[in-house]
């Protein structure tokens, strides 16, 4: 069964007092009859994880340096407007407890871990992307590296090559606006591509019936 994993961050302009903020919630997790273990931070802050009903786990830091934070996990099945109600306590009893040194306030929407379908692809520079994948199309490791046809209902079928994004349906425009967007005629013509890419380019030209199709690759030696 998958995790749904929320954070809830407090940026301040000065140390929180833990022992007040941690005092604070403690009602909170109370009435959620969620059980309290405090470990020993060797002096950078408080950390406590509580436990309660469904599998539901905190994880509460006061950082030393001006930060507050807070994650949930829980499981997917686990109901959704008892979770946000829990969130919703947190962040609005922390609003309060932290005036007048609150510099930011950041609640990010949960992460699926451990789905049948993964939802999360990094990019090339390490950044994190989600897509609306519902189906895994193909997924077959062939001599040379992995390869994966996932179902985005935004980008159509996507390519997924050794767990980096390739292609996707939606691409079509791309291509197209580099053609010229249909304001160009290719009939008859001869047509030189450089580099090409994954060949979306050439697949387009040839509908348009050109005389002569050359695709060059195009390597950069170091």
């Amino acid at each position: 069964m998958a995790l749904r994993h929320y954070t809830l961050d407090f940026k301040l302009s000065a140390p929180a007092d833990c022992t007040s903020t941690v005092h604070g919630l403690q009602s909170i997790f109370q009435e959620q009859e969620m059980t309290e273990t405090v470990h020993d931070t060797e002096g950078h802050g408080h950390l406590a994880t509580f436990v309660g009903k469904k599998g539901r786990f905190v994880v509460l830091r006061v950082h030393t340096h001006g930060l507050v934070t807070v994650d949930l996990q829980c499981y997917e099945g686990d109901d959704r407007a008892q979770v946000d109600n829990l969130l919703n306590a947190l962040e609005t009893k922390l609003e309060n407890l932290l005036r007048g040194i609150i510099t930011r306030v950041k609640r990010l929407p949960a992460i699926s871990r451990g789905a049948s379908v993964d939802r999360y692809w990094p990019t090339a520079d390490g950044r994190l992307v989600e897509y609306d994948i519902d189906h895994v199309l193909y997924d077959k490791d062939s001599a040379y590296q992995n390869i994966k046809i996932l179902h985005s209902q935004q980008f159509g079928n996507m390519l997924v090559l050794n767990g980096d994004v390739n292609m996707a349906d939606s691409d079509l425009a791309y291509t197209q606006a580099i053609m010229g967007g249909g304001r160009e005629s290719y009939e008859g013509k001869e047509v030189l591509i450089l580099g090409g890419g994954d060949g979306g380019i050439l697949a387009e030209t040839v509908k348009l019936k050109p005389k002569m199709i050359t695709m060059l690759e195009i390597s950069f030696l170091r």
